[in-house]
């Protein structure tokens, strides 16, 4: 799965961490890419909200630091009900005068078998990720068995997405040549959010599933995908 929970804030404006993770537990994953997670801020009440989420959930968790803000951090989060075995973040940022992003590089074991699993956030401007894709694109690690996912804020078929699917599939469309649109959550228009695979990943299943919530819990809908 992944998902921007815009730190638990819904369409309503109200914060709910338990709603959110309401939402995740609906869907049943084992591994959950977050994007928008505040860490210790003020606007959030100080809650580590990965390792919230973590709890909640029975999954082990891992926050990735893109900011400092608001008397804490804020970016994004790896959830996984396999054990992680490394984790690093790689800076994305391009300009001071911008939010600062990353991406994050991990290894799971899924009983014995490892794979690479990246999360992200881009920008809001294209010339701002196309340099962000470009950077993504050289730190892939030499995995098949990888997935890439999160908020990229590009549609299908605009020229960074192009870039990136030169080198990775688009894991949703495998299966479903119209994916779900997931952004604005209540009356969503566009496809934001994505999770992109290597060769080595066989889809199984891509399509969405149904919890009341999902139109309320944040400004995006998460998206799913069942492989091997």
């Amino acid at each position: 799965m992944t998902y921007n929970i815009r730190h638990g804030v819904g369409m309503d404006r109200v914060l709910d961490l338990e709603r959110t993770a309401r939402v995740i537990k609906a869907a049943n994953p084992d591994i959950v890419i977050l994007n928008e997670v505040d860490d210790s801020t003020a606007r959030s009440f100080g809650i580590h909200q990965a390792d919230s989420l973590g709890k909640l959930l029975n999954l082990f968790s891992v926050f990735s630091r893109s900011i400092d803000y608001d008397g804490g951090q804020y970016g994004n989060a790896l959830l996984s009900k396999y054990p992680i075995i490394d984790f690093r973040i790689v800076d994305l940022s391009t300009d001071s005068l911008l939010e600062g992003r990353s991406v994050f590089l991990s290894r799971i074991d899924l009983s014995g078998d490892t794979i690479t699993i990246m999360g992200t956030h881009l920008g809001l401007s294209p010339e701002e990720r196309h340099e962000q894709v470009q950077r993504i694109i050289d730190v892939l690690p030499d995995d098949d068995r990888l997935i890439l996912a999160g908020d990229f804020n590009f549609e299908p078929y605009t020229q960074n997405y192009l870039g990136l699917v030169k080198y990775l599939r688009d894991g949703l469309k495998i299966l479903d040549q119209a994916p779900a649109l997931t952004f604005p959550a209540d009356h969503p228009d566009r496809r934001i959010d994505y999770i992109f695979i290597g060769k080595s990943i066989e889809v199984v299943k891509s399509a969405g599933f149904y919890y009341p919530e999902i139109i309320s819990a944040s400004d995006h809908q998460p998206q799913t995908l069942h492989f091997r």
